[in-house]
Order: C-alpha cells, then sequence, then structure tokens
C-alpha cells in the first residue's frame, strides 16, 4: 500500500489554526492540549489532527509534539506571551498574515473550513 504524504506538516496545522483566533487567547495548556486530543478522535478532524501523539499524563492529556510546535512559534516570534504572567498568547497582525500568506494559503487552503470548526472548538474551551 502506498501511503500519501500530506501536503503539511503538524506546524503547518497549529500556525495555521492560530489565524482563527483571537489576538489574545488563553495559553493554558490544560484546555489546549485537551481539546485537540478529544477533537482528534472526531472523524472530521483526524486528517489534520492525526499525527499528535497523546501522552495520557495525570492531570491532561498531553502532545509532545504540539508543545514543542508551540514552543517553536514563540522562539519565531510569530506567537508571544507578552503579557507578565504569560497567561494569554498574542498573534500580531503582522504575524497573522504572515501565516495566512505563506503556510495557510499555500498548504491548507482547502481545509479552511475544518480549521475554522476546530478552532471554533478552541476559542470555546480557552473562555
Amino acid at each position: 500500500m502506498v501511503t500519501k504524504t500530506k501536503p503539511f506538516t503538524p506546524s503547518d496545522v497549529i500556525a495555521s489554526l492560530l489565524t482563527f483566533l483571537p489576538d489574545e487567547f488563553n495559553n493554558d495548556p490544560k484546555k489546549i492540549h485537551t481539546t485537540i486530543e478529544r477533537l482528534q478522535r472526531q472523524r472530521k478532524y483526524k486528517y489534520l489532527l492525526e499525527d499528535f501523539e497523546f501522552l495520557n499524563y495525570d492531570p491532561y492529556p498531553y502532545s509532545p509534539l504540539l508543545g514543542r510546535i508551540l514552543n517553536r512559534l514563540q522562539e519565531a516570534r510569530l506567537l508571544s506571551s507578552l503579557n507578565p504572567e504569560y497567561e494569554k498568547y498574542v498573534l500580531k497582525k503582522a504575524s497573522r498574515d504572515a501565516i495566512k500568506r505563506n503556510i495557510l494559503k499555500k498548504k491548507l487552503n482547502d481545509q479552511t473550513e475544518i480549521l475554522n470548526q476546530i478552532a471554533s472548538e478552541l476559542r470555546v474551551a480557552l473562555k
């Protein structure tokens, strides 16, 4: 059986997903990891989220890959935690535009509807 390579990486998925979230959003790892893990089990989100392996740690499922991606996005200065308590992520307009132009439109344009649905679920979880 020949496996077709996806035109995107897990990093592309998370970066693109950020463009559907508000400029500032809660960076609670428990809520982020738990929501992605729950959505991954739903058939309609599996294609985008299946590469994230979750370890069932207490008190919540944790994906080392998701954690690394969020850290790398901060190192690349696409995502930041500028607030004093590091309780919120901040995605600046220039970063949002760069992600949309260089990742979303080039690699995941056909997945926009599903990414928006995932972001909607995340917005609810992060309130």
